[in-house]
């Protein structure tokens, strides 16, 4: 099966002004989505076969847009220093009259940075459509240090509302939408849930969510002989080395951490058990990583949200969505395909990418119906 198959309340919410005729989000994506429309279809590239490949395929594109971006940098490079005393690198690239036009402010995958391939496809889309990007990194990632003894987690979600409400009162003139992968993801569905009727974001994408963290953890720690042993270990390897970069500011938190079991730990709850839970307070990692999970969430959403997911992501597996979330809140919709892998999408032939096409055109199409 080639075709995206959608998933959402059998009445969508309507959109637009008092004064014209309202349309229902379902009916504008049928109408003004062509990648998601009726008949819209994704067919993996043969030569980019099964979820693994796809999902690593796309990670090597990362190195790709990393050489690339040395020599054409086009983002230029904020430290952002939050209320707590924590510091965040925001990645700009600002369009033409850009204190009036839209913003798209994008949360990467756990690894992730501005170089990310599907955040520089997406991000070469919004440069045609004149839209501003932001990349927000989490604290300590992307280049930059610590400033406190707290460092990311999945469901860390004040950071990034600290940083859109900043940025709404310093461009107040300029529609605000969430595009996120991942781990970005979660938290960024778990931000907007959170936030209910008074979220700031226009509309929202939401990108190879993993709904439910511990399951999540759980899958990946617990297949040691399978290929997905393969994403248990880069994460760890990641989280070990952030930790070792940022270790004389996490150590002084007021925390009995044992540092041998945190670096010699085996799989990610290790890790979480014996670092990250601990800093943040948390009884046991199962206890945080419920607690992150943006699942939960979902029912109290109350802006335009495209979810989209692929059937063979082989790190947030298709058993962990929870679909009558979609079936009972209108304004969320369900994208699904059949092939993909964790955020892959390369299609056609010769492998191209083909994230960006559903993401710019439901952006597109929400701020047409859903201006504030």
């Amino acid at each position: 099966m080639h075709e995206v198959r959608l998933v959402h309340a059998k009445h969508t919410q309507l959109l637009g002004s008092d004064k014209g005729k309202k349309k229902s989000i379902a009916d504008i994506i049928r109408d003004e989505c062509p990648s998601l429309a009726e008949g819209a279809t994704f067919k993996q590239s043969p030569f980019v076969p099964g979820g693994h490949a796809q999902t690593i395929y796309a990670f090597l594109g990362y190195y790709v847009y990393y050489a690339h971006s040395l020599f054409r940098p086009r983002f230029t490079r904020e430290y952002y220093r939050l209320s707590d005393g924590g510091t965040v690198a925001l990645d700009w690239a600002l369009c033409d009259n850009h204190s009036e036009r839209p913003i798209v402010t994008i949360l990467s995958g756990v690894t992730g940075t501005s170089c990310d391939f599907y955040v520089r496809r997406c991000y070469n889309e919004f440069v045609k459509m004149q839209y501003s990007v932001l990349v927000v990194h989490s604290r300590g990632c992307g280049g930059s240090k610590l400033t406190t003894p707290l460092p990311f987690h999945c469901g860390l979600t004040t950071d990034y509302r600290e940083i859109i409400n900043a940025i709404h009162e310093r461009l107040p003139k300029c529609p605000l939408l969430g595009l996120s992968f991942s781990l970005g993801a979660n938290i960024m569905a778990k931000y907007i849930g959170e936030e209910g009727e008074r979220c700031p974001l226009v509309a929202g994408i939401i990108v190879g969510n993993p709904y439910d963290m511990y399951k999540v953890i759980e899958h990946l720690d617990s297949r040691f002989l399978s290929p997905n042993k393969i994403y248990d270990i880069a994460i760890l390897n990641f989280l070990k080395t952030a930790f070792n970069e940022n270790r004389d500011a996490i150590l002084t938190a007021p925390v009995d951490f044992n540092v041998s079991k945190i670096t010699n730990s085996s799989t990610i709850m290790e890790f979480t058990e014996e670092m990250t839970r601990k800093v943040f307070g948390y009884k046991s990692a199962k206890h945080l990583l419920d607690d992150s999970s943006s699942g939960p969430h979902l029912d109290n959403i109350r802006i335009p949200v495209l979810f989209l997911n692929s059937l063979d992501d082989p790190i947030c597996v298709p058993s962990l969505i929870t679909y009558e979330k979609f079936v009972n809140n209108p304004y969320l919709v369900l994208g699904l395909t059949e092939h993909g892998g964790h955020i892959g999408y390369m299609g056609n032939l010769w492998p191209t990418s083909w994230i960006e096409h559903p993401v710019s055109q439901f952006f597109e199409a929400m701020l047409r119906h859903n201006m504030p």
